[in-house]
């Protein structure tokens, strides 16, 4: 795992890392990827993926297979934010920074200070003595990210820092992960949006039945794929495509990837290409519910290296 030309070196790396939870069934197989200082990495995957249990093992202690620069082998060094975030839910929003500040390191008055600055980027001010138990989803979530950006970890590790936010705390988030890596922070989160992780990350790595498929820079990923526009049919429920009765695609038309819900097409020219398209899928027999003309992103780079799409559960 020879970081590339220019590449900075690793700061945590997993070596063909397998993990099993409790029941026996495999989470992590023989899953390899470096974390690169100073960069954001962002993991793509199913739900199911293993992408919650590799950052637990990255951040954890003794884990075989996983091994850290000296800069972060320090559990000081380092900060996990779950995506299930652990509050004291009879404490304030305030409280509740300021003391895992403080177990961070940081003593009581810089740790009420900066619980407090950082509470007001996250747009949690005039809450910040409610008690957490009283915050919905996406105000416990915005505490536990104004927490980890608090800490100044030089390595955080960010477990679905987006799901439950609103505009504003994405906004508040893309800001507060620019100024971590500006200060020369590394970071990995997880996440399933692929737009922003192609706005906001250095690399991308897509995770599938607990392995890294490919890691490589968004705009890599896509020139993998190619620049052809992509047309995206969903069909209604129960009503999917036959592929026996389908045939061969229309001349200038590619599958990319296809389900039981949806079939994604490559085309060169939508308007020339479209019409065509939908009489060869309504004669395979499927109800079509809706198209789509877009183009492409990680959601089709994702489907195209893996065969899998983002949005289903890992089997």
């Amino acid at each position: 795992m020879n970081p590339g030309a220019g590449a900075k070196p690793p700061l945590v790396a997993a070596e063909a890392v397998a993990y099993r939870y409790p029941d026996g069934s495999p989470a992590l197989r023989d899953l390899s990827l470096e974390v690169r200082a100073e960069e954001r990495l962002a993991l793509l995957g199913p739900n199911g993926s293993g992408k919650s249990t590799l950052l637990r093992l990255l951040g954890g202690d003794g884990a075989p297979g996983i091994r850290r620069d000296p800069r972060v082998d320090d559990a000081g060094r380092r900060w996990l934010a779950p995506d299930r975030p652990a509050l004291r839910t009879w404490l304030s929003g305030r409280e509740n920074a300021a003391i895992l500040l403080e177990l961070h390191g940081a003593g009581s008055g810089e740790a009420r200070a900066t619980a407090d600055a950082w509470l007001a980027r996250f747009g949690l001010e005039a809450d910040a003595d409610r008690p957490a138990g009283a915050y919905s989803s996406g105000m416990r979530r915005r505490l536990a990210l104004a927490t980890a950006f608090g800490t100044a970890a030089p390595l955080l590790l960010l477990d679905e820092p987006l799901a439950g936010l609103d505009p504003g705390g994405r906004e508040a988030f893309a800001e507060a992960l620019a100024d971590h890596h500006g200060a020369g922070g590394t970071a990995v989160l997880s996440a399933h949006d692929p737009v922003f992780a192609a706005a906001h990350c250095d690399r991308v790595a897509f995770i599938v039945d607990g392995r890294c498929a490919v890691a490589d820079t968004p705009a890599r990923l896509l020139e993998r794929v190619g620049a052809r526009p992509r047309v995206e049919i969903r069909f209604a429920a129960g009503q999917a495509l036959d592929p026996d009765t389908l045939g061969p695609a229309p001349e200038a038309v590619r599958a990319s990837s296809r389900n039981e819900g949806a079939v994604i097409l490559e085309v060169d020219d939508p308007s020339r290409a479209l019409p065509e398209t939908l009489a060869w899928v309504l004669r395979g027999g499927a109800s079509v519910a809706s198209v789509e003309v877009r183009e492409p992103d990680l959601a089709d780079a994702f489907a195209t290296l893996t065969g899998r799409r983002l949005e289903e559960r890992a089997r």
